[in-house]
């Protein structure tokens, strides 16, 4: 889709991509209007009709029209198109008939796969593991902070309904902050009253509901109760909660709060079939509790501003990143293909990747593949020799699967595919027909299987090298390529 600004569409259109707001079309509703399904250019799409009454939804309208049109960002979602028409249509009253002005409208946006966060969040936790979890809380800060400070001076929207109904997921897991129906733009960030309180009970500050205060503290105080939901679920947010407002509450508690969701995370790391948790594990987790608290003190000015939060969290990457340096996690990264000629060039750095391959085994993946060690091709000159490459999903979620070989030289029958939860696959590998052997029969190349998470639905024709560049954590399993005589490789 294109990200131009969005346009205008005809309300027939509207109702032919919805199928005239059917039923099997809607996928949810609100306060002022109802959510459809539909396909629009070859793209799907969701339509928000606005229920056809009094001026509240109109200022509702005008101020998700308004504000979306005036932000741009990946974790926010994206308005394409929208529709304001007023028509008189007849009515009959008493054996007459009259003319009534009827307003439609309606709002198209970017569809978002898989729906709202509060439908990926247990009574413990996001459902997802940590490094998918952590994406999306620190993609749900960047777009928040995108409204508060990222278009300039006297822009300054606040979004005053933040909650995880409102923050929506795309196919790979990317957050985005929609519903701006009670958001409002104000031209600095001092103070402001307003005449009545709208949000969601839960979410709200204490300011906002007893003097019905607007700042930009507002929505800050909402997305620490949201981060305590992804972290420990809503008992965990109403169980510190309950003892923040106690007489006896201390440093201590704040401490035990952290230390539990350390150890919960811990736990579930554990728990998850492929992953193996690390140091940098711990301080994403722990830093996202101490934000999560900061964010809900129930004094405004105690709580950080979305820069400090996002400068927070960009620390945290910098540190983790040197941490990965001196000692690598094996499961995240992706070698982008052009390094691989340079790397195969060097016989150390491949005797370097065999050792560390032989060390380490399938530990850590979601995908097992067999042989883990070296691929072995027998050898005849002028012959095209395969070998077989069986592929484990060990993981309860889908695996997309990609197999990076040197073209030239090398055909993988099939190179991407998807396997679902607990499955297997075969893959062919084929040497193309070589003129002689290589000097000594050294192994010079090798095979990359890269791996990820991907939801059910998701297709093979989406596994490209920018989707494997964009994914959260990607596994990743390389295979020195040796050849082995003809007759070396077969019994006598």
């Amino acid at each position: 889709m294109s990200s131009t600004e969005a346009s205008s569409i005809p309300f027939q259109m509207v109702k032919t991509i919805t199928d005239d707001f059917s039923e099997v079309k809607k996928i949810g509703s609100g306060g002022y209007g109802e959510v459809y399904r539909g396909s629009l250019n070859g793209d799907e799409v969701a339509v928000k009709k606005l229920f056809p009454v009094n001026d509240i939804v109109d200022v509702d309208f005008n101020n998700e029209f308004s504000n979306l049109m005036k932000v741009q960002h990946k974790n926010i979602v994206r308005l394409l198109h929208y529709c304001y028409e007023k028509v008189h249509k007849h009515t009959q009253q008493n054996e007459q008939f009259f003319f009534s002005e009827v307003t439609d409208r309606a709002l198209c946006f970017e569809y978002m796969k898989l729906g709202s966060l509060s439908k990926h969040i247990t009574d413990e936790s996001c459902e997802y593991d940590w490094p998918t979890t952590y994406k999306i809380i620190k993609g749900t800060c960047e777009g928040l902070h995108h409204l508060h400070k990222g278009r300039g001076e006297k822009n300054y929207i606040y979004h005053l309904d933040l909650k995880p109904d409102n923050i929506l997921l795309d196919e790979n897991l990317v957050p985005k902050i929609g519903d701006f129906g009670l958001s409002r733009l104000f031209g600095d960030s001092k103070t402001h009253e307003t005449s009545k309180t709208k949000g969601t009970i839960g979410f709200m500050p204490p300011e906002y509901i007893n003097n019905a205060k607007v700042t930009p503290k507002n929505d800050v105080f909402s997305l620490g109760v949201i981060i305590f939901y992804i972290l420990a679920g809503k008992k965990g947010y109403d169980d510190y909660s309950d003892a923040l407002r106690r007489q006896n509450y201390s440093p201590n508690i704040r401490q035990g709060f952290i230390k539990g969701v350390e150890e919960y995370w811990k736990k579930k790391m554990e728990a998850t079939v492929g992953y193996r948790w690390d140091e940098t594990d711990i301080l994403g987790i722990t830093k996202c509790a101490e934000i999560a608290i900061s964010c809900v003190h129930a004094e405004r000015d105690s709580r950080p501003s979305t820069m400090a939060i996002i400068g927070d969290l960009n620390k945290l990457d910098a540190r983790i990143e040197e941490i990965l340096k001196n000692d690598p996690k094996p499961l995240i990264g992706v070698v982008p293909y052009e390094k691989l000629a340079l790397m195969e060039s060097s016989p150390i750095v491949m005797e370097a990747i065999k050792e560390k391959m032989s060390s380490l085994g399938d530990s850590g993946k979601d995908i097992v593949v067999d042989p883990s060690l070296e691929l072995r091709f027998p050898f005849e000159p002028k012959r095209d020799m395969p070998c077989c490459l069986q592929l484990t999903n060990k993981a309860g979620s889908f695996i997309a699967f990609n197999i990076n070989v040197r073209q030239d030289k090398y055909r993988a029958q099939p190179n991407k595919g998807i396997l679902p939860p607990c499955s297997k696959c075969y893959i062919t590998l084929t040497l193309k027909a070589q003129e002689e052997a290589p000097p000594g029969m050294k192994f010079l190349d090798m095979a990359i299987v890269q791996a990820t998470r991907v939801a059910q639905g998701f297709t093979s024709d989406k596994i490209t090298e920018e989707f494997l560049k964009k994914a959260s954590a990607v596994d990743e399993v390389t295979l020195p390529i040796v050849y082995v005589a003809l007759q070396q490789s077969l019994p006598e």
